[in-house]
């Protein structure tokens, strides 16, 4: 029996219609043999096989060339190990996420309950202790750079005697621990965290019950401990406080370096 490709039948309707045969299907797969007829279904499936099997062997040659120690370093490699890279002459600018490194820490110290007199020289505290703490000033064990002082004190007018203020700054809590209404006086035991020293100038009475004085241009550079900085307030004059529980507020301005 001869085998077709096509067939024609006719419809419910009694119009003639084209129907593929099972030969012509099969023609269309291939047949499942090593050499299947060219241009089927399968002998085109063989071909991209043939082809990804290339690739493959290609890849895996490239592979074995670098090595595996190369290839375990590609993700950590040094700037003198890395090739250069162009930037192409039409390249929008890329935004850059620049977070501040500058950092402002004020300290607030409330003196004793008590209108005893400092002597020039003396350390002016808090009931706590004479030793101050600048907590974040910059970060751990890193080193930063003062650009800035500030003396607030909340008084209505300035006290008889009352000149200027020096602040001593150490990377840490000074041994000496000197405490409010104390004599400042050098230590041996202090030399090893201090880092320098700040004249913050005379406050000068700014209205609202209010004296200020600053120091712009500190420009001291130091190498932190930690994050924090410890500090001494000493008066240049003697004076005798206006009140009880006074306010003094330092302020510190720096950045990283």
């Amino acid at each position: 029996m001869a085998q077709v490709d096509q067939a024609t039948v006719l419809d419910a309707n009694g119009d003639p219609i084209d129907v593929a045969t099972l030969t012509a299907i099969a023609k269309l797969l291939g047949e499942v043999t090593a050499n299947p007829t060219a241009n089927s279904l399968l002998e085109r499936t063989k071909a991209l096989k043939t082809s990804v099997d290339a690739v493959k062997a290609s890849v895996d040659a490239v592979t074995a060339s670098l090595g595996t120690g190369l290839v375990a370093q590609l993700g950590v490699r040094t700037v003198a190990q890395s090739p250069a890279v162009n930037i192409a002459t039409d390249q929008p600018a890329i935004p850059v996420d620049q977070k501040s490194t500058a950092h402002d820490v004020a300290v607030t110290l409330t003196r004793p309950a008590n209108v005893t007199a400092y002597t020039a020289g003396d350390v002016v505290g808090q009931t706590g202790g004479g030793v101050l703490n600048f907590a974040a000033i910059g970060k751990s064990g890193g080193s930063i750079l003062i650009t800035r002082a500030e003396l607030e004190v909340d008084i209505a007018a300035i006290p008889s005697g009352m000149t200027s203020f020096r602040l001593y700054l150490y990377s840490s809590a000074p041994p000496s621990a000197i405490a409010d209404n104390a004599a400042f006086t050098w230590a041996g035991t202090d030399r090893g965290p201090f880092l320098c020293f700040i004249d913050l100038g005379a406050p000068v009475l700014i209205g609202g019950g209010t004296l200020y004085c600053d120091f712009t241009g500190v420009n001291k550079q130091m190498k932190l401990v930690t994050a924090d900085i410890s500090a001494y307030l000493v008066t240049a004059g003697g004076y005798t406080p206006a009140a009880n529980s006074e306010v003094y507020k330092i302020t510190l301005h720096s950045v990283d370096v």
